[in-house]
């Protein structure tokens, strides 16, 4: 899931997906090439126009001459979110269901159809941090390092900046990680310690 746009991010992918099959690669002569499939599948929150502008942009190798798939080993999906434009009741199966409830995480709680799948019932449930089970935690965690890592990279860019350019990136920075907290359903209090303010600055971004 990719919330932010990012430059060459075709590229990258591209190049990400082909390190994931070359890193298969075993030492040796006995080693003939065996290689796993590597499929990418990449949500994102933002449009692209070197990928296309419909929802969803599936990539494979082919023929040119004959369109006919030359390999299975890689497949690269790019499904741009703001070019899903269901509303919760037009959706027609769980895979639209699912799509929308991403693009929509705010408003899961007042899906109509929650309470008719036990899929969706799941997702309801972990939408709340204090519901993961250990493994789901684990992950949570280390996501929230990565994302951590990042703001203290662009913590320190800024830091290079102005005072005023300082002080507006990092509340900017800080409204984006509250934001993003209140729609994986954390606390309010829960954000106020996470981003080291108030709760009451906290209610009000």
């Amino acid at each position: 899931m990719q919330n932010q746009r990012q430059p060459f991010f075709k590229q990258r992918s591209i190049f990400y997906a082909s390190e994931a099959i070359s890193r298969q690669a075993r030492k040796g002569r006995e080693w003939r090439f065996d290689i796993k499939a590597v499929y990418l599948i990449a949500f994102l929150n933002f449009t692209l126009e070197d990928i296309g502008t419909t929802f969803r942009t599936d990539v494979a190798l082919l023929d040119m001459r004959t369109k006919e798939v030359f390999s299975d080993k890689i497949r690269l999906i790019y499904l741009q979110l703001p070019y899903f434009n269901k509303e919760a009741d037009e959706c027609e199966n769980d895979f639209e269901r699912w799509i929308y409830v991403l693009k929509n995480m705010e408003t899961i709680n007042r899906l109509p159809w929650t309470a008719k799948s036990a899929v969706f019932k799941r997702l309801e449930e972990i939408a709340e941090v204090r519901a993961l089970t250990k493994e789901e935690q684990m992950q949570y965690d280390h996501a929230l390092k990565v994302y951590r890592d990042n703001y203290n990279t662009f913590q320190g860019a800024i830091e290079e900046g102005t005072k005023e350019g300082r002080e507006k990136g990092r509340a900017d920075k800080t409204k984006e990680v509250a934001q993003n907290m209140k729609k994986m359903g954390m606390s309010i209090e829960q954000i106020a310690q996470a981003c080291g303010i108030s709760v009451e600055e906290a209610e009000k971004l």
